[in-house]
């Protein structure tokens, strides 16, 4: 796997948000870990990242809408493209 820039997510990379900074509500995640993964389901023309993740809340939304909403709620988040790169063919 080797994480990618967002001008260059395509179609099933997958998404990763990291908490950076302890947010505004206690008992939210802890500051360093990894706590949300979803696939980027297209990137429209203008370069907006859609993705899906697991609730059904979370179908074709865009990555800034998310990631806005996640810092507001959670505090400063990290969000990491990655593309896995298969070995078997």
């Amino acid at each position: 796997m080797g994480e990618v820039p967002r001008s260059q997510a395509r179609p099933d990379d997958l998404i990763f948000c990291e908490q950076v900074a302890e947010g505004p509500y206690k008992g939210g995640e802890p500051q360093g870990e990894t706590y949300h993964a979803a696939v980027v389901t297209s990137v429209t023309p203008d370069g907006d990242i859609k993705l899906t993740g697991h609730t059904s809340s979370w179908q074709n939304v865009s990555l800034e809408a998310r990631a806005h909403i996640a810092t507001n709620n959670s505090g400063e988040q990290c969000i990491r493209i990655v593309r896995p790169q298969p070995n078997w063919y």
